[in-house]
This record gives C-alpha cells, structure tokens and sequence, in this order.
C-alpha cells in the first residue's frame, strides 16, 4: 500500500508539472518571424514555401509565427484565412535592404525563404532552389 502512495504522490506531480508548463508555454509563446522571398525568380517554389510554412506552423506547439513577405508584413499566420494569399504576386528582385523594415520588430527566431543568395545576419536563411 505504502508503494502506491508514493507511486500517485510522483503521478500527481508529474501530472501538476505537465499541466504548469503548458499553462506557462501557452501565454509565453516564442515568436518566429518568417519573411517569404516574393520576387518573381522564387515563384516557381511557391508551393513549396506554402507546404514549408504549414508543416512549420504544424510541427511548433507553442510559436507564435508571424508572417511576411519581402514588400509587406501580413501579421499571425493562425490569423490568414488563406495561406495561398501570402503568394498572390510575384514581381520584383529581392534585395537584403528590404529586410531592413524587420530589423526592428521583436522576434526569438527570423526565418528568410529565399534562394540563398543573400546571407543576411541574424537571420535562418531556408534555401529553395
């Protein structure tokens, strides 16, 4: 009898410590900024970034990610009603100066989508090629 005490007393805090840390993970969520490359040589892998932004939203349970793209910020990609709007227009080259209107904003990881041919600092760079 002594024996299952001490079993339930370890269940119940493995359970109250499961439970505290979802609580904490859920109003504390990381924020990851993805900036997708919209120029008009990257629209060919459209739908590879499209399918690269929904297994990342699936795969991270407690990340904001807010999302991008190099002309303008659309904001909680939770929020988009279609994702296929992040892809709407192509046009353009892509420069780093344009990730420039990103620097400010308050992230733990910033994602580019592009074809690797920019390296900018601080920044994950998801080669699509």
């Amino acid at each position: 009898m002594k024996l299952i005490r001490i079993f339930a007393v370890f269940l119940l805090l493995h359970v109250a410590g499961w439970a505290a840390a979802h609580v904490w993970m859920s109003k504390n969520p990381n924020t990851v900024l993805v900036v997708v490359d919209t120029s008009f040589a990257m629209k060919p892998h459209f739908p590879e970034m499209q399918k690269w932004l929904e297994d990342l939203q699936s795969e991270k349970r407690y990340t904001e990610v807010v999302v991008a793209t190099d002309k303008a910020s659309l904001g909680k990609l939770s929020e988009i009603q279609s994702k296929e709007s992040v892809f709407r227009a192509a046009f353009g080259k892509f420069s780093v100066d344009q990730l420039q209107r990103y620097e400010s904003v308050q992230a733990d990881e910033k994602i580019l989508l592009s074809d690797g041919n920019v390296q900018p600092g601080g920044w994950t760079v998801v080669k699509f090629d």
